[in-house]
């Protein structure tokens, strides 16, 4: 009996300190910083992130619009979906991560902000 009220009590202790693990120490990649002085090129540096990130996936063409690569850009202007005077309102910023089905599609390391700075830049066919 007394073996087993040491096993429970080991278990019980050890599963409170896992619960209790705080992981703070461990840095997500935010990728290299972005530049605002460097110029980004759209088809070289901001269209590869969708394809990276499985958005074309969905958005291929066939249903609301297009991120495939040469289709992206048309895209964006006819679906509204850059905000020239605030990047952060733009949709194809704020739109990942969001909710519902995009909860799980999010950018990684600094393809976010190299998206907002691009579209700080004047958001041109580039």
């Amino acid at each position: 009996m007394k073996a087993f009220q040491i096993i429970f009590t080991a278990v019980l202790l050890l599963a409170v300190f896992m619960a209790g693990c705080d992981y703070k120490f461990i840095k997500p990649d935010e990728g290299e910083p972005v530049d605002p002085e460097v110029p980004i090129s759209f088809s070289e540096e901001v269209e590869p992130i969708w394809a990276a990130q499985s958005c074309t996936n969905c958005h291929n063409g066939s249903g609301l619009f297009s991120l495939q690569e040469g289709e992206a850009y048309q895209s964006l202007i006819n679906n509204n979906l850059l905000d020239l005077e605030d990047a952060n309102n733009s949709k194809i910023v704020s739109t990942p991560g969001s909710g519902g089905i995009h909860s799980n599609y999010t950018y990684s390391g600094n393809q976010k902000q190299l998206i907002i700075t691009w579209i700080e830049q004047g958001g041109e066919d580039n």
